[in-house]
């Protein structure tokens, strides 16, 4: 079948799939809804995103499907070790693609899309964009990369206004809140380069790292919508106000960003 067919199945099995994690825990509860609207925020990133690159209709609902599918690994993640940090469990990408493999949720769709979305899942996460692949399997893995995170930045600024009254570990990694930004989180940014997760030492380089990953996006709309919303003002915000670094850190990005998506 193809993308456009088996997309409304794939909707029905997803909610069907994450009801098995429900818990009369608050507390985990709120975890699985932080990922359940997540996945949904991404699939409509995915498709504002598809449709500013005139995608077709088919074309739309295999970016949707995988957008559908990236994060299905982080249900099983949190309910296995209580976190959403991959460095203290296992990677969520690398999870998820075992859960469709297993569940053989993608058996009905036409193969080679189906291998795509599997593909998608797994590089989603990665550092960098892999080596060697086609190009169009390349603009699906970035058009999902720049989606999950413009939602991602929504779910963090939304955190970041509130987070003194309603504090959250899993969020934050569980990193120490301390004034200080770590050596090897100034020096990546400052060069342009994304943070590498093995550095987080504060929750101040947690938030940088957000503000880096403006260095890894990859179309215009994903640019705008940054601007629009104003996500990284609204992270310099929940920084540091004295700190030079930071401020360095948020005017190097601040200038990119405006390079790539000016105003008005």
């Amino acid at each position: 079948m193809r993308p456009l067919d088996i997309l409304p199945r794939l909707s029905s099995w997803f909610e069907e799939y994450t009801r098995r994690f429900h818990s009369h825990d608050p507390a985990v509860q709120e975890s699985m809804d932080l990922k359940t609207e997540h996945t949904r925020r991404v699939c409509e990133a995915a498709r504002d995103i598809g449709r500013s690159l005139d995608l077709s209709e088919e074309d739309l609902a295999l970016a949707e499907a995988c957008a559908l599918l990236h994060d299905i690994g982080r249900f099983e993640q949190y309910r296995r070790y209580r976190t959403f940090a991959d460095h203290r469990s296992e990677d969520h990408a690398d999870l998820g693609v075992r859960v469709i493999r297993e569940t053989q949720v993608l058996k009905d769709m036409d193969p080679v899309a189906a291998d795509m979305i599997l593909r998608a899942v797994q590089y989603h996460n990665r550092a960098s964009l892999p080596e060697g692949e086609p190009d169009r399997f390349l603009l699906f893995l970035k058009l999902l990369r720049d989606a999950d995170k413009v939602d991602i930045w929504r779910v963090v600024t939304d955190y970041y206004r509130h987070a003194e009254e309603h504090p959250s570990r899993t969020i934050e990694l569980d990193l120490p809140d301390t004034d200080r930004v770590s050596d090897a989180v100034y020096e990546a940014l400052m060069n342009g380069r994304l943070v590498r997760m093995a550095d987080l030492e504060t929750l101040n380089d947690f938030k940088l790292l957000q503000i880096g990953w403006v260095y890894d996006l990859n179309f215009h709309r994903a640019f705008q919508i940054v601007r629009e919303k104003k996500y990284l003002e609204a992270i310099r915000a929940a920084l540091p106000q004295g700190s030079p670094r930071v401020t360095e850190i948020y005017e190097r990005a601040r200038a990119y960003l405006e390079k790539r998506a000016p105003s008005a």
